[in-house]
């Protein structure tokens, strides 16, 4: 039996968008919600740059190996509320 994770990015009723196991069992691994105004600014393209922040995450970080690494000064990025 293989421990390759087969994940899925999905958007919810409610707008979030989330990454989570095919299964769709337990906690998503990682969840973005936009506030009121982006919705507006994005549109139909939330979806899309959810994926791409998603991506973004996965391929310049060592997200699933326990570590993080970062680009630039070796500081983390700062959070964008």
């Amino acid at each position: 039996m293989s421990e390759t994770a087969i994940l899925e990015i999905v958007e919810l009723a409610d707008g979030e968008v989330v990454l989570r196991p095919s299964e769709g069992e337990g906690k998503p691994l990682v969840s973005i919600r936009f506030s009121e105004e982006a919705l507006e600014l994005l549109r139909h393209s939330r979806f899309d740059v959810a994926r791409e922040m998603i991506d973004h995450a996965i391929t310049r970080t060592k997200l699933w190996d326990g570590e993080e690494m970062f680009e630039d000064d070796d500081e983390p990025p700062a959070t964008v509320h």
